[in-house]
């Protein structure tokens, strides 16, 4: 379905997840246009050109593109057969779109032999599930359609982003505002950045060689000296704000982490203040 504004049209999905025949674009200047869905196209053979969002790229046989809503794009054929997929954002999880959003304007991959193969088979699968004669489940072509922009996404990853983008993130947003000291979950953390669970704890290990978990314990022990040091907290206030579920776990990782009890410690480090001379690993 099409519908014509400002002079330019606006492409609608009737269904949740459409998939069609290969489409040949003959060759002609194309008008422009934009979807209220996501469309991923590779272009089979042939070439010619497309304006993403006012930026001009040649597109070429093995190339994948995403186009995603609101996008304005508008297509220059030499002639060019096309197989393509679209979905409605429904159909998407919160962090594929997150991802999706946040990649670089144009969306586009040239693919590796192996990958192009890989689109093809995947494209295959989800055309037959659509299209074959049997009992639909919508389960099987959404899961099909979230396997494919997860593999669109980590090559994206591979070619554009580096491990560290994710880590970094992660830290960023557990500081932020002191989210350490909250409880929060893995799920909740790779939402909030915009990558999968398993890529964000991956990437983290990666680049700092510890998990997220113990990234936090750590936080929430330096949140705890600092408390100690630099103010007149109780131990019951300080362990409650920094996070801790019990005043047990608190000394289990503070002796664990610091080779001394939280007392002792204070105890050790609490004239320095008065001298001007804070333990300088204290904020490592």
């Amino acid at each position: 379905m099409q519908r014509k504004v400002e002079n330019r049209i606006v492409m609608f999905l009737d269904d949740d997840i459409g998939v069609g025949e290969p489409n040949f674009w003959p060759e002609g200047d194309y008008p422009l246009h934009y979807h209220d869905h996501y469309e991923m196209e590779i272009v089979i053979s042939g070439n010619g050109s497309q304006l993403f969002n006012g930026e001009t790229c040649n597109i070429k046989e093995k190339d994948v593109y995403l186009l995603r809503p609101l996008d304005y794009h508008r297509i220059y054929s030499k002639g060019i057969y096309i197989r393509g997929f679209s979905v409605k954002p429904s159909v998407l999880p919160k962090w594929i779109v997150k991802r999706l959003h946040a990649m670089k304007n144009p969306a586009i991959i040239h693919l590796k032999d192996e990958d192009y193969q890989k689109f093809l088979n995947l494209y295959d699968l989800l055309y037959r599930e659509i299209h074959e004669k049997h009992e639909p489940f919508f389960d099987t072509k959404a899961n099909l359609v979230e396997i494919i922009y997860s593999y669109f996404l980590r090559l994206d990853e591979s070619s554009s982003l580096t491990q560290d983008n994710a880590a970094t993130k992660v830290i960023y947003y557990l500081k932020k505002n002191n989210r350490f000291t909250e409880k929060v979950t893995l799920e909740e953390i790779a939402e909030a950045i915009g990558y999968s669970k398993f890529y964000t704890s991956s990437a983290f290990h990666k680049q700092y060689g510890t998990t997220i978990q113990d990234y936090i314990i750590n936080q929430r022990i330096e949140y705890a000296k600092k408390l100690m040091l630099e103010t007149n907290y109780s131990m019951t206030e300080i362990i409650m704000e920094c996070g801790f579920s019990s005043t047990s776990n608190f000394y289990s990782k503070f002796i664990e982490r610091v080779g001394c009890s939280p007392l002792k410690f204070k105890k050790q480090n609490k004239p320095n203040i008065k001298e001007g001379k804070i333990n300088e690993n204290m904020h490592k």
